[in-house]
């Protein structure tokens, strides 16, 4: 499959919302969720995924599956050492700058390192701490890890049986299976495990995000293995979709009548868990991007955005490395920045990710089969 600029667009887009959310200035209030209960993190994981199905559904239906095995494994090392090349910027810089200049900001988001810095060291690289910011890169690794599995336990017993068993996982996940193990394996006194509360190991829940991860590799294998199957997706469904993505918007954004307290019910909105509701708004949500996505990106071609979605893994640690600075920016009392200083925190960051993508498309890393990153 040859490189699709609308997917570079698509993640350009994602990785630009993503930063907008993590900088702390006035923007992320605008930024983060703005089409309804759907954050950036879903559509660069789900994306992430196709593009993995795509990418790697030839090399599923060879005799030998080492191939497919070793590229994605590869992929899933390379993800790890932009990990632990932040984890060690995190660690010695941001940590000292929080000290030094004693920012609270700073010293919340790596509490945990700062009590224990030799334990938080070791089981961060492990993945079983992961301080905030820092928690999207494990999720990937593991699910990268984790996909020669899922694609050949569908080659053998078919895709409706992984499918579902990821459903039963993610139907576990939200009545406490991540709770359930992590109780289960502090009780075991011969695992070396940290005196890690469950809350840092990172807020995504692998048991849930997995889901949306495989019916992403799921629809790129679909996709690379049989287009020519492809039907037109009926005007039905995108009026369904239309009308659950408008409502779940103006629920999110409280419009006239749709100004509601969501109570107890918000539960099923979490993001953190992937909640039913929350799933439900994302797959509106995709489907009307996968529709309207390649018509918008064909007639604008926004080339800035295609540059950051083709080198999307190193415009992600720049992003996360600049957010990380920022925030020793945010004073004792973390009052908001003015508005000069907000101004030149987003051009500094989006001029600073725009020359990676440069320097990467320069480089030629951008040429070739689209990036699974």
């Amino acid at each position: 499959m040859q490189r699709r600029p609308e997917f570079d667009s698509l993640r350009g887009v994602l990785l630009v919302l993503m930063t907008l959310t993590h900088l702390p200035t006035r923007l992320n209030v605008l930024s983060n969720q703005p089409f309804g209960f759907v954050s950036a993190a879903e559509g660069f994981v789900f994306l992430s995924a196709f593009l993995v199905g795509v990418v790697h559904a030839k090399k599923l239906g060879t005799s030998s599956p080492i191939a497919m095995v070793k590229s994605l494994w590869s992929r899933a090392l390379k993800v790890y050492g932009y990990h632990v090349a932040l984890l060690c910027f995190a660690f010695t810089i941001i940590a000292a700058l929080g000290v030094a200049a004693r920012r609270p900001a700073i010293h919340n988001l790596l509490g945990f390192f700062h009590q224990d810095p030799f334990t938080a060291l070791w089981s961060s690289l492990f993945l079983l701490y992961c301080p905030p910011l820092l928690d999207i890169l494990p999720l990937y690794v593991v699910l990268l890890l984790l996909t020669p599995a899922v694609m050949l336990g569908a080659r053998k017993e078919g895709w409706s049986r992984v499918l579902g068993l990821s459903a039963l996982i993610w139907v576990w996940a939200q009545v406490g299976l991540k709770r359930a193990l992590y109780d289960l394996l502090v009780a075991i006194p011969v695992l070396p495990w940290p005196p890690l509360s469950i809350d840092l190991s990172g807020a995504f829940d692998l048991f849930a995000w997995q889901f949306l991860w495989v019916l992403g590799v799921w629809l790129g294998v679909s996709r690379a293995t049989a287009p020519e199957h492809r039907e037109p997706v009926s005007r039905r469904l995108l009026t369904g979709a239309l009308v659950v993505s408008v409502g779940f918007l103006l629920v999110r954004h409280q419009v006239g009548i749709f100004n509601v307290e969501l109570g107890a019910a918000s539960v099923l909105f979490d993001k953190w868990s992937l909640a039913p509701l929350r799933l439900v708004n994302f797959l509106a949500v995709a489907l009307l991007a996968s529709w309207l996505a390649p018509r918008v990106f064909r007639w604008l071609r926004p080339r800035v955005l295609e540059a950051l979605g083709q080198a999307s893994l190193p415009v992600f640690a720049v992003h996360v490395v600049l957010c990380l600075l920022s925030l020793s920016l945010l004073d004792e009392n973390e009052d908001p920045l003015d508005y000069w200083d907000e101004f030149a925190v987003l051009v500094a960051t989006f001029c600073s990710m725009y020359f990676v993508a440069l320097r990467q498309r320069l480089a030629g890393r951008g040429v070739g089969p689209p990036s699974t990153s």
